[in-house]
């Protein structure tokens, strides 16, 4: 298994106005297509769940310029969508997936270099919101 970046030059009929740039890291740029929330930026290959799997990480992703309301609300429709019924475990679990997933980026040197950091971005967040989110699921038990 293997997460590559979807470059958005590589888009067929893509215009610069179908994307949004959001500040990765201390020196990189993440360009996000404005709607296609669920297939862009990244694709997961190899495994037997690579479309799922894709479509939650590039959900994730594209909520990196968003508020914490937005990423809870996020987290909350995964939880409610999830097998698992414990939401310390489901956190647990999904910061577990994002730092493997980490450890199987596929590019050139730059790109590598950009997933990285919205790979760290991304667990940052979600141990950051940790405790806000087992919070909120517990309103909702």
């Amino acid at each position: 298994m293997h997460v590559v970046w979807k470059r958005p030059d590589g888009l067929y009929g893509a215009d610069p106005s179908d994307f949004v740039v959001v500040e990765i890291g201390n020196h990189s740029k993440l360009w996000l297509h404005k709607r296609d929330h669920s297939n862009f930026p990244f694709r997961i290959a190899g495994g037997w769940q690579e479309e799922e799997a894709s479509i939650r990480l590039n959900n994730l992703v594209n909520l990196l310029d968003k508020p914490d309301s937005e990423w809870l609300n996020s987290l909350n429709k995964i939880f409610n969508d999830h097998m698992q019924d414990d939401a310390s475990k489901f956190i647990n679990e999904l910061g577990r997936w994002v730092e493997d997933l980490r450890l199987h980026l596929k590019g050139d040197t730059w790109e590598l270099e950009i997933m990285q950091e919205t790979f760290t971005e991304l667990s940052n967040k979600l141990k950051s919101l940790k405790e806000s989110f087992l919070s909120s699921s517990k309103q909702r038990s």
